[in-house]
């Protein structure tokens, strides 16, 4: 096995492990009658995981750039395994905050990054290693979902929470053992701040920052409210393995798309593909409708998550990548907060056919963007 080798199945490995966070819609209602508080004040736990990635993957480049995967992996292993175990035993909304959100949340953002900045660095082909990269880490929440559920059924959720930590734990240190322990940084110059590594790039950022905070806000609204667009609480684990499915579909086929006929027109095929997909969990209430959207949905979202990379790789030089692509991940970070939250309010307030409709109108802003960053040439 070549050290290439060795290293891009470890970045795999890392991404399988560090997924759970989009497993919550399919048990937050669970939660919620466990320790007994109303379901829409455990949504802070979700919005605060999502900023709390973020600020992982944010930071987490620029670290990745100074400090080797491996011990970078073995820190991840501690924040996974604190997180889930924290959840296990809470009984508070703040417990679940802490543990899913803060300590969780943080981890597996540290570990995303560090995934990404392996399969970019050390793989000659790079578009087909972060293609495989990305996609493990959907993969992961695909296969995650029913087995969390299967396993709280069977011996509860403490005895689950507890096992997940412990196979995710096992598999990080799996993953770190096949990590370079040596700095994979690139010998490319490294701009010595921040503003130097953007600066003569902003409207290009700007741009990509526009697109990813709305083209990703819908179904990371989905993800965190998954029963309520169904429609049926009995369809919210259905839905969620259809929105990870598609989230997992939408990456390996989005850059294979994109090499053949350029991100521009890929992004405008997106922007259609999630207005129609909206289209069908806003005016249609049959479950088949609802699913088929949430399906597209997923599809739609697994595609931005690549395209956007591509759209910075295109506008930065290479050297600038990760801190600007850092920058341009902050809009998902944004909507993955202020979209849980606002559907959570509008939904238990006047209802989720309302956030359906709206979501519509989000799907429209996201075209615009694709439409206003492209023609003005912001990029490439």
């Amino acid at each position: 096995m070549t050290a290439e080798f060795r290293a891009i199945v470890g970045a795999v490995l890392l991404d399988l492990a560090v997924s759970p966070l989009f497993v919550w819609g399919s048990f937050s209602d669970r939660l919620s009658d466990d320790i007994d508080v109303p379901a829409g004040s455990l949504g802070l736990a979700y919005a605060v995981g999502l900023a709390a990635f973020t600020v992982g993957v944010l930071a987490g480049g620029r670290i990745a750039d100074r400090i080797a995967p491996r011990p970078l992996t073995l820190l991840v292993a501690c924040g996974v395994v604190a997180g889930l175990g924290l959840t296990s035993v809470a009984q508070a909304v703040a417990v679940v905050v802490i543990g899913f959100g803060v300590l969780l949340g943080l981890a597996t953002g540290l570990g995303y990054a560090t995934a990404v900045r392996v399969a970019a660095t050390v793989v000659g082909r790079r578009g087909s290693a972060l293609a495989l990269v990305v996609s493990a880490y959907a993969a992961g929440a695909v296969v995650l979902t029913p087995i969390v559920n299967m396993l709280w059924d069977r011996i509860g959720r403490t005895a689950t929470f507890a096992a997940l930590a412990v196979v995710l734990g096992v598999l990080l240190v799996g993953a770190s053992a096949l990590l370079p322990g040596t700095d994979g940084s690139t010998d490319a110059p490294r701009p010595s701040t921040m503003q130097s590594s953007v600066r003569g790039h902003g409207r290009a950022i700007v741009g990509a920052w526009a697109m990813f905070a709305l083209g990703s806000a819908p179904a990371l609204i989905a993800f965190g409210h998954a029963g309520g667009l169904a429609r049926s609480a009995d369809l919210v684990v259905i839905a969620v393995v259809l929105l990870n499915a598609g989230n997992l579909a939408g990456r390996l086929l989005a850059g294979p798309i994109a090499d053949r006929v350029g991100h521009v027109l890929t992004l405008h095929a997106t922007a259609l593909v999630l207005v129609l997909a909206l289209l069908l969990v806003a005016v249609f209430a049959h479950p088949a409708a609802t699913l088929a959207g949430l399906l597209v949905l997923g599809t739609q979202y697994g595609a931005v998550s690549v395209l956007v990379p591509l759209v910075v790789a295109d506008a930065v030089p290479s050297e600038r990548f990760g801190t600007a692509y850092g920058l341009v991940f902050s809009g998902w970070g944004v909507a993955g907060l202020l979209g849980p939250l606002a559907a959570g309010w509008i939904g238990t307030s006047v209802g989720y056919p309302t956030v359906a409709t709206a979501l519509v109108g989000i799907g429209l802003a996201f075209w615009v963007a694709v439409w206003a960053t492209t023609t003005d040439r912001a990029v490439g």
